[in-house]
């Protein structure tokens, strides 16, 4: 069966859609260029602020061992929950760390980290 059979002027409706639609495509990625950046504001969300972190960040929390030696634990945060007692915590899924004790990871505790703990690590 030709490409032609399914449409009667000939063109395949599969690959065709009208000039209303094809001027809406075209001003929404114009205004792309023309909006500025969005700026970093600090909202709130039912008189909360926004959290600190969202989810997918990657975070790191500084920690001391037994011995007095300094040690960075990195993850990923995973959920996000705000208690009113707590405000904002977040559960993460600790990747690797810089201890010797790399065997553990990945982990997740499923305990809930609170920002003031953690860090946002950038990589680039």
């Amino acid at each position: 069966m030709p490409l032609s059979a399914d449409c009667p002027n000939g063109r395949s409706q599969h690959f065709t859609f009208g000039r209303r639609e094809l001027l809406q495509k075209i001003a929404s990625a114009a205004l792309l260029f023309f909006v500025p950046p969005s700026q970093s504001v600090a909202l709130t969300l039912n008189g909360q602020t926004l959290p600190e972190f969202n989810i997918g960040d990657s975070i790191a929390v500084d920690w001391t061992g037994e011995f007095g030696e300094d040690f960075i634990e990195f993850g990923e945060v995973v959920g996000i929950c705000h208690r009113p007692e707590d405000g904002w915590v977040y559960y993460i899924n600790w990747t690797h760390s810089t201890s010797s004790d790399d065997f553990h990871y990945p982990c997740f505790e499923g305990e809930p980290t609170t920002a003031d703990r953690l860090r946002l690590v950038s990589h680039g």
